[in-house]
């Protein structure tokens, strides 16, 4: 059995321990209290409102410089060296449809067009992570419209959180490129235009000559004194068919000198469509009786119901041009030539038994000088 004087020691350990170990927990607690803004002796009273002025004034900061990013004109992708993106501005957004959701999953790849080499993209991002900062034309796309744009790219390198990652300056010149191609475009169809009009003239110089040697030729044949009346009545029809072609042939080349200079004028008026088909069938039935050719009108509707407005002289013109190009190709058999109706226009047509056209070759009849 212990003395009672050391029964008494726990106790004044106790309270030893008590007081001291109180004494440390309240000092840590008042500690405590100060680092965190709590109690009359916190730090708060003296170093908070410069924490907060400090972060106001980063905050502030940080809102200027995303003002500046996304005020900038050209667009501005950060993306690492595997093609990932990690931020764009508000130029990038527009141009190549991108939202804030599709960056967790976008990269280069999404919005590059498939008209560029892919391949490159991990060699030229590389060159740039090892110090050289290449400019380069690029095609990209829409990335959910996969629309085509052209830009100049400028890349180099940035600290982006900690890490180094590259920064993608795209200059968007899809409105210039457009300019260009529609220059290259008119320039290449002029040059065209050009070539076709020099061989067309070429071939109908020598249309020309053919009526006129007719006309000259059979001309002095009638001032010959021992001709007979027959081989009057002959040459003078020769003179007349030939002078006919002549008349044709001068009336295409100023068409086609009206339709260059934009000086050709639609005059429409009303016109008995079955009217111009009668004319052209006895202007051209002589010559389908002499080529022994069946020459067939079709005209569906009464003379009242067939009247339109349009312009008679040019509607007349096609339908000559059609049926002597049908002549030329058609030795025998029929030629027919009329007009269907339709819902609100006249389709007009003219078939042969000739040799025809190959499908493949249909569009080329509408080009010029073909």
């Amino acid at each position: 059995m212990l003395p009672t004087q050391n029964r008494r020691f726990p106790g004044i350990l106790s309270l030893f321990i008590k007081k001291h170990f109180s004494s440390i927990a309240e000092d840590w607690r008042d500690k405590r209290n100060q680092i965190i803004g709590l109690g009359d002796n916190s730090y708060k009273k003296s170093y908070y409102p410069q924490l907060q002025e400090k972060i106001a004034e980063i905050e502030r900061s940080y809102s200027n410089l995303l003002s500046l990013f996304n005020s900038i004109n050209d667009a501005i992708i950060i993306h690492d060296e595997n093609g990932k993106i990690y931020q764009v501005n508000k130029r990038a957004k527009e141009l190549y449809n991108i939202d804030d959701a599709d960056l967790e999953k976008i990269t280069l790849y999404d919005i590059s067009s498939k008209r560029n080499n892919l391949e490159v993209i991990p060699e030229i991002c590389k060159t740039v992570m090892e110090g050289d900062y290449p400019v380069f034309d690029w095609i990209l796309v829409k990335y959910k419209t996969k629309l085509e744009s052209y830009a100049q790219v400028s890349l180099n390198t940035v600290m982006w959180y900690g890490e180094k990652r590259i920064v993608a300056v795209l200059r968007d010149f899809t409105e210039r490129m457009k300019f260009e191609m529609e220059i290259v475009a008119a320039k290449e169809k002029a040059e065209e235009g050009d070539r076709l009009k020099t061989s067309f003239l070429h071939n109908l110089s020598h249309e020309i000559r053919t009526p006129l040697n007719a006309i000259c030729g059979f001309a002095d044949f009638l001032s010959e004194p021992d001709i007979t009346e027959s081989e009057r009545n002959s040459y003078i029809s020769i003179i007349q068919k030939s002078s006919t072609q002549l008349l044709s042939i001068i009336s295409d080349i100023l068409t086609i000198s009206f339709l260059d200079t934009m000086q050709e004028r639609v005059k429409n008026e009303k016109v008995c469509i079955n009217e111009v088909i009668k004319e052209l069938h006895t202007i051209f039935s002589s010559r389908a009786s002499s080529s022994g050719l069946k020459l067939q009108t079709k005209t569906p509707l009464d003379d009242a119901q067939s009247e339109i407005y349009t312009d008679r002289t040019k509607v007349t013109q096609i339908l000559t041009n059609l049926l002597t190009n049908a002549f030329r190709f058609t030795p025998e058999g029929y030629i027919e030539f009329g007009y269907s109706p339709k819902e609100s226009y006249f389709e007009f047509f003219v078939k042969d038994s000739g040799i025809g056209i190959k499908p493949e070759f249909h569009q080329r009849i509408f080009g010029r000088f073909t």
